[in-house]
Order: structure tokens, then sequence, then C-alpha cells
């Protein structure tokens, strides 16, 4: 046989031999991961939540990634880097952002542009909030919870799970960590008279402390607790728009204080009688210290991250590069690189790397798993530990 012949045989041959490779590879099963299925809605569209989400220097990747976690095509996500960031590193944030086709299509993920200078203590974080609340009633105002999320923030179960179990809850209830039996660290909080110099400098100066203490108020009850809250609309209207005085009132008291992003929202509640009976002793996180994993042990990981589903939406104070993200990711989430945590939307095919959720589905569907029925389950009782209609704040 010629080498001609032979030439003309191969490349015959090769490109039928392709098509059968292709072919069988069709035949192979093409999802990743078997999904739950799909729940109708119940009481109505599943709820809107608004998060808005801050860091500071060199948090835009990390922002991004978490957005990239938490996402589901209802809700609002409004992203924040402080003045310590540079302009470059907003910039690129936006890029990222852009870069996402469904965040461009729902058009529900936003760049502030013009940073605010925040401080760790004093009246400069409170500020941050409010601001990114008020951004939030500006842009959109059928969402249904405010969520403050930091950098360093990641969700423990995925959105479907997390809309699935708040939609037994009434849209009226506040999530706030709350104490009124102040330590003797919270007292020094409340009396010491602090003023921020972010409020009015271009550059971070030094914290003024007052010489002389004020004291522990008797017009209203102080309430100290967390910062990070789950707050519903109504209440975030009330605290912004103010149609009592109380919500500016207890501004102008806490702007002096050491750390009113602490017990602000918590005193604005539980001293409104519109508002007291909302209030739950929550803000559904579980607190990580770094130390804990900094050995890969990827087991037990998982096992402690099963136990924060039952009484967890999210986890705090993780590193960037911490086992516990990818851990997350892939046993918890199913999300890969780059792409938005799956959920009953998402109508692609999931393998060989592609992307499910570049198809399009009903957002009003949602698909929650076990996880849903565990922290669902937390919440009613979290609830049902109260007296329905009484004062919330005696704890």
């Amino acid at each position: 046989m010629s080498p001609t012949l032979k030439q003309i045989l191969f490349l015959s041959f090769f490109p039928c031999f392709l098509l059968y490779i292709i072919f069988l590879l069709s035949l192979r099963p093409r999802a990743q991961f078997r999904l739950p299925p799909t729940v109708p809605p119940r009481n109505g569209p599943p709820p809107r939540i608004a998060y808005f989400v801050s860091g500071t220097n060199n948090d835009g990747s990390r922002i991004f990634r978490l957005v990239l976690a938490a996402y589901h095509p209802r809700n609002y996500y409004l992203l924040h880097l402080d003045q310590a960031a540079s302009g470059r590193q907003r910039d690129e944030l936006a890029l990222m952002v852009d870069s996402v086709q469904v965040f461009a299509a729902a058009d529900n993920v936003k760049v502030v542009g013009k940073a605010d200078a925040v401080n760790c203590d004093g009246s400069s974080p409170l500020a941050l909030v409010l601001h990114g609340a008020a951004v939030l009633l500006r842009w959109r105002n059928d969402w249904d919870w405010f969520i403050n999320l930091d950098a360093y923030d990641y969700p423990v179960i995925p959105q479907d799970d997390f809309l699935h179990a708040m939609s037994v809850i009434p849209r009226s209830y506040n999530f706030m960590v709350h104490s009124t039996n102040a330590s003797s660290l919270d007292s020094q909080v409340i009396m010491d008279i602090i003023v921020d110099p972010r409020l009015y400098l271009l550059t971070k100066g030094k914290m003024f402390t007052g010489n002389k203490k004020r004291e522990v108020p008797d017009a209203f009850k102080i309430l100290m607790g967390s910062p990070h809250v789950i707050l519903s609309r109504k209440f975030i209207e009330y605290a912004i728009q103010g149609w009592e005085n109380l919500p500016r009132v207890l501004l102008l008291y806490f702007s002096n204080t050491r750390a009113p992003h602490k017990g602000y929202f918590q005193t604005l509640a539980c001293n409104s009688k519109d508002f007291s009976s909302t209030l739950i002793n929550s803000n559904m996180r579980s607190t990580v210290f770094d130390s804990t994993y900094q050995i890969d042990l990827t087991k037990s990981i998982v096992l402690d991250v099963n136990a924060m589903q039952g009484v967890a939406a999210f986890v705090e104070n993780v590193s960037g590069d911490n086992k516990l993200l990818d851990v997350i990711d892939s046993q918890i989430l199913q999300r890969s690189q780059r792409m938005v945590s799956p959920g009953g939307w998402c109508l692609g095919w999931s393998d060989w790397g592609r992307d499910p959720c570049l198809q399009w589905g009903d957002p009003l569907i949602l698909r929650p798993g076990p996880a849903a029925e565990r922290f669902e389950k937390h919440l009613l009782n979290l609830i049902g530990n109260e007296t329905i209609g009484s004062s919330r704040c005696d704890q």
C-alpha cells in the first residue's frame, strides 16, 4: 500500500473515530452531583434578602467569593470597600462583578463607588451600616430583610435552604444578639465619651476620649450585643426615616460611645413599642477561631460545618486561605471555583466544568436540602421560646 493511500485512509478514519468518542461520552450521566427535588413556593413567594457586604484594604477578592457563595437572583447585594482600599481595588471589584453573566442579567449586585471612612470603634462603623441600609432602600424597596456581612463571613447553608427556612418566619421579626445585663466592659463602653475622627477627617486620626464619664441613662434601656444583625425592612425604614424621635435621640446618644454599632439597633428595637416584640436573640451566626483549622483534617471540618448548619446560616472570623471555605464550597454549597452556588433556578448541566446557572429557570422555585429542615426547626424553636406579642428584650 502506497504512503499516499495510507494517509488518505488515516485522514478518513480519524474524524469518524472522534465522532464515535464524542457519541460515547454523550451517553455518560451528565450531572456531577445529585440535586434534591425542587419545592414550589409556600406562603407566597420566598423572601428577598438585601445584603450589605463590607470590607477594607485587599478584601475585594474575598468579598467577591462571598457574594458568589451567597448568591440568589431574588436577593440584592451592595458591596463596599472602605477608604483604606484604593480606588483601583474598587474598580477591580466592579470588574469582577461585571464579569459574572448572571449578575448582569439580574442587575442585583452593585459596588459602592464612593467609599466611607471606617474605624474599628467609634461611630463610623454604625454610620457605614446606616448608609448601606439607606442606599439599599433607595435602590430597591421590595426586600424583606437586611443582613450586614463582613469580608470574613461565609454562608454555611445554600441560599435555597436559607430562603426556604425564612419563608415560615413572620417578616416583621428582627434577629439580633442582645443582653440587658451589661458587663463591666459594656458599662465602660456606654459611659466613655468618644469622638470618632473618621467623621470629620479625611485621614485616619486618633480617637478622642473625654476625661469624664457620663451616667448610664435612665430615659431608655441600653442593650448591647453583636454588630451583625438581620433586620426587617420595616425596622430599617423606622431607623432611617424615624417617624418618631427615638431613632434620632438614640443615634445622637450612641454617636459618642465607643461601640455604637454593637448596641444602637438593639436599644432602638427594645425601646420602641412597635418593635420590642419582634426581637429574636440570635443573629444566625457561628464563630470560627482560625487556630481550630490550622491542621488539614477535612473530616473534622465537615463534622463541624454540619453542626453549624443546624443553628447558623453564616460563619464568621474565617481567614481567606482557610480550608473551611473549600470544604463549604465543595461539600455544602456544591459550588465550583468562580461560579455562583447552584439552586432551584439553575437548569444547566454541571459536568465538564460547566456552570449550571448559565441557564435560568424560575427564581421562585427553591431546591432545599437536608440543612433547610434542621435550620427551620432551629428558627421555630427560637421563636417558640418567647411569648408571642410580648417584649423580647428582658434577657
